[in-house]
């Protein structure tokens, strides 16, 4: 566990923005933010990994997509 000390102004702000998204503690608004800010990463590395490699177009996509889901429907 991390204790982590913020200033007044912070941690009030943090306190309304907590109980406004319904989290019970700061602790755990902050944890969620951290959460968020993991996920944000991992989806912007798989999109530049993405540019970077093979491209489709979207009907290609789409037919991809709607193919999977055939197969799992049958």
């Amino acid at each position: 566990m991390h204790v982590v000390e913020l200033p007044d102004e912070t941690d009030a702000w943090a306190k309304t923005k907590a109980e406004a998204e319904g989290f019970l503690t700061v602790s755990d608004y902050v944890a969620h933010l951290v959460q968020q800010q993991k996920e944000i990463e991992v989806l912007r590395e798989k999109l530049l990994a993405g540019m970077e490699g093979e491209s489709f177009s979207f009907d290609e996509v789409s037919q991809r997509l709607r193919a999977r889901l055939e197969e799992k429907l049958r």
